[in-house]
């Protein structure tokens, strides 16, 4: 008995190798093919990208259903954002198009973890409305406002995992927006939480930073702190209030502390690492 059980191993090994590097090999030409053609949508002798954003996001949905593909690392996909969850369940593509200089379309595409290195993928849909003071939505991912994301932060409190986006959308010629939101993993499927911000007596579902083009602005989880802290944001004049295509930083740093699910706001908080 113990022999067979040799051989059959013997056999069997060989078989699940090959399945693995054929496997890889798949992937690697897929990410091929996808830098290619990024490589082609981004070159700026381009004048007319017709149906390449559709092609470009057919083929992504396809290398992102593909078994291991959760777990390889798309190096070679510059181009685009590219965010992991820290405990791995949890990957998001995010890349954009300039239609003109006042109007951008985004594209986005979550995988959710299964069993045996193998995901579930799901597109995100630019709905293409303005998200300047968006702060209350109930935000799908068929009717999402569209951004890059550069940041996941991982928190966890009673048994469920929240997983804190930070991004940016171009907006348009005159300001820029960084948005904070949430999201969670229910029945194997993201979704954007909400009601998790809170400021004073205000409860809202995601936080939207809007300024001037002109400037730069920090938005990051500060692991030293455990917040994520962000310039506090201020009218160049008295005049510009409210116009936040004239708000820039004023030196003071403003965060969020994750505290029993929510993230609660902090002014005027000490970013510098206590270490």
């Amino acid at each position: 008995m113990k022999g067979f059980v040799f051989i059959l191993l013997y056999i069997l090994l060989p078989v699940s190798l090959f399945s693995q590097e054929t496997e890889y090999l798949e992937l690697v030409k897929a990410e091929s093919e996808l830098h290619d053609l990024f490589n082609e949508l981004y070159t700026d002798t381009v004048t007319d990208i017709g149906p390449l954003p559709d092609t470009i996001q057919k083929k992504m949905l396809a290398a992102l259903s593909l078994d291991g593909s959760i777990d390889f690392p798309w190096k070679r996909l510059d181009k685009i954002g590219i965010v992991t969850s820290e405990d791995k369940e949890l990957r998001i593509f995010t890349w954009h198009v300039a239609e003109d200089a006042d109007h951008y379309h985004y594209y986005g595409n979550i995988q959710v973890r299964q069993r045996r290195g193998r995901s579930k993928v799901y597109a995100l849909h630019d709905n293409g409305k303005p998200q300047r003071g968006v702060m209350k939505t109930d935000q799908t991912l068929s009717d999402w406002y569209g951004k890059l994301y550069y940041q996941i932060v991982t928190n966890r409190y009673k048994r469920k995992t929240y997983y804190t986006l930070l991004g940016m959308d171009f907006n348009n010629s005159r300001s820029t927006i960084k948005s904070i939101e949430a999201m969670m993993i229910q029945r194997n499927e993201p979704k954007f939480a909400r009601s998790l911000f809170i400021k004073g007596q205000d409860v809202v579902d995601r936080v939207v930073l809007e300024y001037d083009k002109q400037v730069a602005i920090s938005v990051r989880f500060e692991p030293g702190t455990g917040m994520i802290a962000f310039d506090h944001l201020v009218p160049f004049h008295p005049v510009y209030q409210g116009n936040f295509e004239f708000y820039g930083p004023d030196g003071s740093i403003d965060g969020l502390e994750f505290s029993e699910g929510q993230w609660i706001f902090q002014k005027d908080i000490d970013a510098r690492n206590p270490d």
